[in-house]
């Protein structure tokens, strides 16, 4: 699979690049272990790529990778509470800075983030309807030596940073009985101070047996011209594997 999208989507990905937007691809992996009948607990490692047309790097340019651990919790039937923590390696592209005088050049950082969310849901025949509302902290740390600062001749760190997020998301799914298979399409919206970060997503994921789940998922990531984020919005395809037990 990874092959296909390799070789199918270059050449769309460098063409959405001139009209201002990135294509990426995301992978994950992750293990789940129920305790009983409302506890699970579970680790995922994701790893990012995109095409970096700014750098000129071409598609397949290293992104981010991040690996987290969490646990779920479901007081009823149709509520499940979760927190966790992720750890995250991400690049940033260079930046210039005209009100400063400051250029940054590319850089690797790490992020700390820690998470708890609330996540309701409701079914009527085999359409299920969920509410997901998450906060979110993320604590950047510093990066010495990338930023130039031209008016006074001297390197600069990229300073330590922490952000609250909330994010709120609505998914719609459809499931039969004993059916391997789950559509689903969602919107998300990223809020701090003011909207920052939307998603529009559509996927399946695909029961191979009680142990194996495999996912696929379209995303188009709208970043509302935000400057918070120095990247681009994106087109994204999506690959998961989860093994539970």
């Amino acid at each position: 699979m990874l092959m296909c999208v390799a070789v199918a989507f270059p050449a769309s990905a460098q063409f959405d690049g001139k009209e201002g937007n990135d294509f990426g691809l995301w992978m994950t992996v992750g293990v789940d272990k129920k305790i009983n009948k409302k506890w699970s607990v579970g680790v995922e490692f994701e790893y990012r790529l995109k095409d970096n047309i700014e750098e000129g790097k071409g598609w397949g340019a290293s992104n981010r990778w991040s690996i987290a651990v969490g646990a779920d919790y479901k007081p009823i039937s149709w509520l499940k509470l979760d927190a966790g923590y992720k750890f995250i390696r991400d690049h940033s592209l260079p930046e210039w800075n005209e009100e400063d005088q400051e250029e940054t050049e590319a850089y690797w950082g790490s992020k700390h983030r820690v998470y708890a969310s609330a996540t309701g849901s409701y079914k009527v025949q085999n359409v299920k309807f969920s509410l997901r509302e998450r906060w979110q902290y993320t604590y950047r740390c510093e990066v010495p030596d990338v930023t130039y600062d031209w008016e006074h001749d001297r390197l600069e760190p990229v300073k330590a940073k922490g952000k609250h997020v909330s994010r709120t998301k609505l998914q719609i799914s459809y499931s039969k009985k004993k059916a391997w298979f789950e559509p689903y399409i969602s919107y998300e919206i990223y809020a701090a101070k003011k909207w920052e970060k939307m998603r529009y997503t559509a996927g399946c994921e695909f029961k191979i047996n009680k142990h194996n789940v495999v996912e696929v998922f379209y995303r188009y990531q709208d970043l509302r011209k935000n400057d918070n984020y120095n990247d681009r919005d994106s087109h994204i395809l999506g690959l998961g594997y989860n093994f539970k037990f």
